[in-house]
């Protein structure tokens, strides 16, 4: 019998997490922002560390290595104008454009890294005495999507983000347990910070929060009018063509000054298609370079500018793509689990040990609250009198959305990432489209052009999707067809595309629940959007998931084997 071995991955920075891996499955996997409920929490994961180890129900005496996925912390970036760190960071950003520089950059800013928070929550755990290992940013992403694929041939590997570890994208080989590095972009070059992010700033959004809403709003555009505008900010490197370069000769707060002038008088949703349809632009040609550089025709990819779902789309219809994989955690809150594999496998490899090479079949890595810690939250929280036990909960959500009601849902284990797939959701009867002016001005607040998603049984996906197939994480778009009109609330409102859950066996219990909500209706899917309010997490515990509801304008909440009604006012 071969001997076990356990690997806790940490991700300390923006969207900070830990996860545990042990003879090479995953175990647990929890966010911090979950805990905190603040979104996108960037730092030391001081409650999620502790609490993969009591989700999984294992002694952290047992763990072999701590993997840290980042050897220099990924901190949200700084843009106030005056700063000392801003001014800095402008003046010394132009001289990491050479990997040489780059390299150089890294090494000396790991040595200065703070490991004071960190080190007293290992020692809390008994784990100041483990092996600890810092593991390169974009080798954990890529670890991500090349121990979690669906198939066993040689794969051709990407990774493609804002930036760490001062790169911001890798093209890489991966053979057996082993992933080699052929190219990769520095931070200065990022195609995803100097196009995508600066123009979600441009626009008056987030950087590195809100670049989903440029892809939502692209399709009310015109590509065609920005296109040539585009084409000034970044570019396929004439030479190096597995590369990106910059073509504005600027970086940080100094990319608005020029996007100023270049955009000056155009349209904000044209600017919004442009940049889309440029990003698909360069990404498919980075990766026909790629295929044709290594004759792999299968990709497995990671990083946050793959939760793109429209440039995904268009990835997985490449001529030249046999199949691709997208891991569905593909943001930075991914890399604890990339971190946990590729120190699992290195250290099978330095034990002589055969590896056992997982692929990914469900993302339910998170935490689970039993009907008693739901039960006492319901009581604390004073919600008792609204509160009914019903043992066939789905059936009674089902009969509640067909009805026209808009229900949270809080059961089982939480998802690992940044799509809720009906374990954490908020769902509706997607056939009429009114239900998205309900949702959006009474729960989540979101801006009017956000499309939702729907969740489709497995044998119904033929009849809505056209070219279907099993996409079960909501990581990748389709077309439609014409019977997609049954779910037209849960599509894009101008082009009809889908960005679904396919469910098939991975969920018992979410699945009975779209089975008892098709007999009622004979429609084979849902709407489901993440269970939080705009600017927050996905709900990560019983009492947040209440007070969501008390701040919402949710019909009613099913938390484990509770209903609990809001009362409506008149």
């Amino acid at each position: 019998m071969k001997p076990s071995i356990t690997v806790l991955g940490i991700h300390d920075g923006h969207n900070a997490g830990a996860a545990l891996v042990r003879d090479g499955r995953i175990l647990a996997a929890v966010l911090e922002e979950r805990l905190t409920n603040i979104k996108n929490f960037s730092g030391v994961p001081i409650l999620s560390i502790p609490a993969v180890f009591q989700t999984a129900g294992i002694d952290p005496a047992t763990v072999d290595q701590v993997v840290i996925g980042c050897l220099i912390r990924a901190m949200a970036p700084v843009r106030e104008e005056g700063s000392r760190i801003t001014q800095l960071y402008k003046k010394l950003a132009p001289l990491y454009q050479s990997h040489t520089m780059a390299d150089l950059f890294v090494r000396g800013f790991h040595r200065l890294r703070r490991m004071d928070e960190l080190n007293a929550i290992l020692r809390q755990l008994d784990l100041s005495e483990k092996e600890v290992i810092f593991m390169e940013h974009h080798l954990s992403h890529a670890a991500c999507a090349f121990y979690s694929r669906p198939w066993e041939e040689e794969t051709l590997v990407l990774t493609l983000d804002g930036a760490g570890d001062n790169l911001s994208a890798t093209v890489s080989i991966g053979k057996d347990y082993r992933i080699e590095r052929i190219a990769s972009t520095t931070f200065y070059h990022s195609l995803g910070n100097n196009l995508y992010s600066e123009i979600t700033g441009y626009l008056g959004f987030k950087r590195w929060e809100h670049e989903y809403k440029i892809m939502g709003l692209a399709p009310y555009g015109q590509a065609e009018l920005c296109l040539d505008q585009m084409r000034r900010i970044v570019r396929i490197h004439p030479r190096r063509p597995l590369e990106f370069q910059n073509t504005l000769g600027v970086y940080s707060t100094e990319v608005q000054k020029k996007l100023q002038k270049i955009l000056a008088g155009h349209r904000f949703d044209n600017i919004a298609a442009g940049c889309q349809r440029y990003f698909e632009e360069l990404v498919t040609q980075w990766i026909r370079n790629a295929i044709r550089e290594t004759g792999l025709h299968k990709v497995a990819c990671a990083g946050g500018m793959f939760l793109n779902v429209k440039a995904n789309k268009v990835i997985r219809e490449l001529p030249e793509v046999e199949d691709a994989f997208f891991y569905p955690a593909a943001d930075d809150g991914g890399t604890p689990v990339g971190a946990a594999l590729e120190g699992y496998f290195r250290l099978c490899e330095r034990n002589g040990i055969t590896p056992c090479r997982i692929p990914l079949q469900d993302l339910y890595y998170g935490r689970e609250f039993s009907d008693e810690d739901i039960e006492r939250e319901i009581d604390e929280g004073g919600w008792r009198a609204k509160a009914e036990r019903i043992m066939d909960i789905e059936k009674a959500v089902a009969h509640q959305i067909a009805k026209g009601k808009i229900i949270g849902r809080f059961f089982g284990r939480e998802e690992w990432g940044p799509r809720a797939l009906g374990n954490r959701s908020i769902l509706a009867d997607p056939r009429d489209i009114r239900i998205i002016r309900r949702i959006n001005h009474a729960i989540k607040f979101r801006d009017f052009w956000m499309p939702f998603a729907p969740s489709i049984l497995n044998h119904r996906m033929e009849s809505y999707l056209e070219n279907a197939r099993p996409a079960k994480y909501m990581i990748e778009a389709f077309n439609t067809k014409p019977d997609a009109e049954e779910i037209l609330a849960g599509l894009h409102p101008i082009d009809r595309t889908a960005r679904p859950q396919i469910v098939n066996g991975e969920n018992e219990r979410y699945q009975r629940l779209l089975e008892y909500f098709e007999a009622a209706t004979g429609v084979g899917g849902i709407l489901n959007t993440s269970f939080n309010l705009h600017g927050y997490p996905i709900v990560g515990s019983p009492a947040t998931a209440l007070g969501t509801l008390k701040h919402s304008g949710l019909d009613g909440l099913a938390i484990g084997h509770w209903m609990v009604h809001q009362e409506r006012k008149a």
